[in-house]
């Protein structure tokens, strides 16, 4: 049985009643194509007896939902959250606590990395999930009911999945495994979101010169900040490629801007002095260590070595071998060792019982 809840009233009458759950079901709908920030347009709830949704538009006190999610006596059952985390952010201030994501538990039980929730269903339980709704207008009102059958579904079998993992990862003792890199992915995640990251998510950086690269975190956390600020897709601000091309920009920075022909003249005009203070502040400032990665060529061989390292205990332990470590993580381990700093996060918690002792003496 299916409802919809589209008042105040009804959403505090309804989780007084889901606070009396030991699990509940969980999953977002949202439109984010012209914004930064996700527009929530439906929140999926699913306890032991039926599923409600929860309409945003409708409904404007969401702190009975803020309490239940933050209760530690409830366990919240989510697939692949961290964009479903992102909507609850836009509603209220505090984040759920107690979350189970079926993504992440698949991997450590062996059913494969990054599982759709579809491909999960059909996996774990043998059952084919609708996807005709998969690209839906999730803000058009009314909702049509294939529309709500789909929302539906997307969390009425998160139940007999955390069931099931949850005996098998009892079963192979990871069940702290999976809450220890649940919440070391939060964090990461956390720290990622940040204006002064915002330059990691910037592809091309890598051939930059290291004055270069400084200008591009600049620049980076500048339009991070400003599309926050004017909730808009950083691409529809200024693109990558156009950052990386400022970034290479040399001084005075008015006049250069003129040469970054891709650069278009509507962002060259209502940018442009906040580009070329963020260009010569930059260039004034010098880089920072972080613009001077460590040359990895000469450690190709021990990145072969780790590689193997982890395909033979993903192996052994009959996980992804991504899941124990990507090529990423060995690089920054591989670059710890020959800076002196000291073991990577990613690598302590529950890898240092399974997989860091053996790459420490591969190095």
């Amino acid at each position: 049985m299916t409802s919809l809840i589209t008042s105040n009233t009804h959403l505090a009458s309804a989780c007084t009643q889901w606070s009396t759950k030991p699990v509940l079901g969980l999953d977002t709908e949202f439109f984010r194509e012209r914004t930064y920030y996700p527009c929530p347009a439906l929140i999926q709830v699913a306890d032991d007896d039926a599923v409600a949704l929860v309409d945003p538009l409708a409904v404007s006190d969401f702190t009975p939902l803020e309490r239940l999610l933050a209760d530690q006596a409830v366990v919240i059952l989510m697939h692949s959250c961290g964009e479903d985390l992102e909507v609850f952010e836009r509603l209220f201030p505090s984040r759920p606590t107690r979350i189970f994501d079926t993504q992440l538990a698949a991997a450590f039980a062996g059913h494969g990395f990054s599982l759709g929730y579809s491909t999960l269903v059909t996996t774990l339980l043998g059952v084919e999930v609708d996807k005709g709704e998969t690209r839906s207008d999730w803000l058009r009102r009314p909702l049509s009911e294939s529309q709500q059958r789909y929302a539906a579904l997307d969390v009425a079998y998160l139940a007999p999945m955390h069931d099931r993992l949850s005996r098998e990862l009892e079963a192979l003792g990871r069940l702290a495994w999976v809450e220890q890199e649940f919440e070391h992915r939060r964090g990461c995640r956390e720290v990622e979101r940040q204006p002064e990251a915002a330059y990691l998510k910037v592809p091309g950086r890598g051939a930059l010169a290291p004055p270069d690269h400084a200008v591009l975190r600049t620049l980076a956390a500048w339009r991070e900040t400003e599309a926050q600020a004017r909730n808009m897709p950083r691409r529809h601000l200024i693109g990558d490629d156009v950052l990386v091309r400022l970034a290479r920009a040399q001084t005075p920075a008015l006049e250069s801007l003129r040469g970054v022909t891709s650069l278009s003249p509507r962002a060259r005009t209502r940018y442009g002095e906040v580009i070329a203070a963020c260009i010569d502040t930059a260039r004034a400032a010098g880089p920072d260590p972080v613009d001077t990665p460590t040359n990895l060529r000469p450690h190709a061989a021990t990145l072969k070595r780790l590689k193997a390292a982890v395909q033979l205990e993903a192996e052994t332990q009959a996980v992804p071998p991504g899941l124990l470590a990507n090529r990423r993580a060995l690089e920054s381990l591989v670059v710890s060792s020959v800076t002196g700093a000291d073991v990577p996060t990613e690598f302590r918690g529950w890898r240092s019982e399974v997989i860091t002792d053996a790459l420490i003496a591969c190095l």
